[in-house]
């Protein structure tokens, strides 16, 4: 039979090693990090011969501001919570909001004619309704056309799916990371 003393030291180093392969996977997060943003990545390399159709695209505003929310978020309770994340309540609801957003996401075909890389943080507010409440810029890719590149496809996505009763929520904040790169 074990001892009770072995099996502590062996309960221990698994632990020990668990926690290893967890860091080393980027899992966990030291107290002092940044927020954990994933990154949506535009990649074209070549020059399209031909332009896509977009046909089943909503059409998307030319005339968008960069900082003015469409109306104020509704009072009550809300939260805040990254696009990308992969854990949580909220989990199974980003997860589809990022499907939508993804589906509509291009590269703005201006900022790709002159060759403009960089990256916007969107936050975005949506009601509990599924109606987009607000939109801005958290930080700015340096580029004005990838930032209204990244803002118009939030709101053409629009409105979400309303949230489901478990929420508790009247307004969800989602802060998204739109990469704009070229090969």
């Amino acid at each position: 039979m074990i001892s009770q003393k072995a099996l502590i030291r062996f309960v221990l180093a698994s632990c020990a090693f668990h926690a290893a392969i967890l860091a080393l996977a980027g899992l966990l997060i030291s107290p002092g990090s940044p927020f954990p943003f994933e990154t949506f990545t535009v990649r074209l390399a070549d020059a399209p011969a031909n332009a896509p159709d977009d046909s089943r695209k909503p059409a998307i505003k030319k005339d968008l501001s960069l900082d003015r929310p469409h109306r104020e978020p509704a009072p009550g309770p809300e939260e805040t919570v990254d696009l990308a994340s992969a854990s949580g309540k909220y989990r199974v609801y980003l997860r589809t909001l990022r499907q939508r957003i993804e589906a509509l996401w291009a590269y703005p075909p201006d900022a790709y004619s002159r060759s403009e890389t960089g990256t916007a943080v969107v936050r975005f507010s949506i009601q509990n309704d599924g109606s987009l409440a607000s939109t801005d810029i958290v930080s700015s890719s340096g580029s004005e056309s990838l930032d209204r590149g990244a803002l118009a496809v939030v709101q053409a996505a629009a409105p979400y799916a309303p949230f489901p009763d478990t929420f508790n929520l009247t307004t969800l904040h989602v802060v998204a990371k739109f990469e704009y790169e070229m090969d």
